[in-house]
Order: structure tokens, then C-alpha cells, then sequence
């Protein structure tokens, strides 16, 4: 028994290893998982003279999809264009400090979901495996609520925030049309100020930046 098994493994590593790399060039499908480690910072010098602090690690999972099409510039590199939305299950909780004190507000942050489009540049090492960097636009939705003690009140608002985003990783084509990545992102979405109605319309400048991993899978047609 035991040397069938072995027999059947060393076939199918051997039948794997066999085969032709895919062709790199063309439409493409992918579906990826992985987790984020977002920061919601807000840095504000406020209109009474006082300056509050809150920083938000907005870390957890997420899911996505994309697609895009790559074009072979020659026999060892591979551009392509990139569409992708993802969806998070990442969300934080943190005590505003005033004048570096705790205050009576809490803000509460969560990134919801984000798209980006992206170009990325790879260079084959050989017929099944690419390493690559990317980077485009990425725009994000972050959901924030602002609770205060005295008085009781809350305010809840959702924006969407612009910036760019850079990464690099490889993918290596296991079995026929399919490929498998890993892959580090940053992305830095820059300063939205939010006028709090509640406090007068006082803007709360909102930073946000992401360092994200990612495992996918993808097809190519």
C-alpha cells in the first residue's frame, strides 16, 4: 500500500512539474483573502485651543476580487492593469486624548470596503513564476462614530477617502490556467477633515494608511 502511494505522488508531482507554464498574456479572474493593518489617526488642533488625539488600529480580514489583463512586453516581462474591490471585517475603539489626557470622547473606526486600480510590472524567473510590483489609485470607505459623556450625544458619518497604494509579490502557476500570489500592500489615503455637526461643524482631520497581505488565487482565460 505504501508504495502504491508513493507511486501515485511522485506521478502527479512528476505530471505538475511537466507541464507547460500558461501563457501570462490575457484576461484574468482572481478572488484573494488576507488581513489589514489599518491606522485611523485624527491630529487636531481644536477651535477652544486644545489639541486631541485619537489613533484607531482598525486591524482584521478581509476579502476580495479582480480582474485585469496582462500583455507580455517581451519573453521575460509582464505588464498588466488591474481592477479590484475588497470588503473588511476591521474595526477599533479609542479613548480621544485632550492635551495628552483621556477625554469623554471615543471615536470608533472601521474601513468597510475599498477599490483600486492598479498597474503592475513582473518579471518571469521562469515559465511558472512571476515576482512583481504594483501600485495605483485606491479609494476607501471608512465608517466613523464620535461619542461623547457630557453631553450624551453621538454623531456617525461614512466617507470615502482617495490615495495611492504600492506593493510587491510573486505568483507561480501551479496547474494549468491557475496561478496562486502572495502579496505586501501599503496604502496611504492621505487626510480627510469631517465636519462634526454636534461640535459646530469643527473639522476632525482623519489619516489613514494600510499595510495588508494577501493569498489569492487567479485565472487566466
Amino acid at each position: 500500500m505504501k508504495k502504491i502511494i508513493l507511486i501515485l505522488t511522485l506521478s502527479l508531482v512528476t505530471n505538475l512539474n511537466a507541464q507547460e507554464g500558461i501563457g501570462w498574456s490575457g484576461p484574468f479572474v482572481g478572488l484573494d483573502i488576507g488581513y489589514t493593518w489599518t491606522i485611523d489617526e485624527k491630529n487636531n488642533a481644536s477651535r477652544d485651543g486644545f489639541t486631541y488625539h485619537a489613533e484607531n488600529k482598525d486591524n482584521g480580514g478581509l476579502v476580495g476580487i479582480n480582474t485585469g489583463y496582462n500583455f507580455m512586453l517581451n519573453e521575460k516581462w509582464v505588464l498588466g492593469f488591474i481592477g479590484e474591490y475588497k470588503t473588511y471585517d476591521a474595526q477599533d475603539s479609542d479613548v480621544d486624548l485632550k492635551d495628552g489626557a483621556p477625554d469623554d470622547v471615543t471615536t470608533v473606526s472601521s474601513v468597510d470596503q475599498k477599490v483600486s486600480l492598479l498597474a503592475k510590472l513582473g518579471y518571469l524567473i521562469d515559465s511558472k513564476a512571476l515576482i512583481f510590483i504594483t501600485g495605483g489609485f485606491a479609494t476607501a470607505e471608512m465608517s466613523r462614530q464620535y461619542d461623547e459623556v457630557t453631553p450624551n450625544r453621538s454623531e456617525k458619518h461614512k466617507d470615502w477617502q482617495n490615495g495611492w497604494s504600492f506593493g510587491f509579490g510573486s505568483a507561480y502557476n501551479f496547474y494549468e490556467n491557475i496561478s496562486v500570489n502572495l502579496e505586501y500592500r501599503y496604502t496611504d489615503l492621505r487626510t480627510n477633515d469631517i465636519n462634526v455637526a454636534m461640535w459646530n461643524n469643527a473639522p476632525q482631520p482623519q489619516k489613514v494608511s494600510q499595510d495588508e497581505v494577501t493569498f489569492g488565487i487567479t485565472y487566466h482565460f
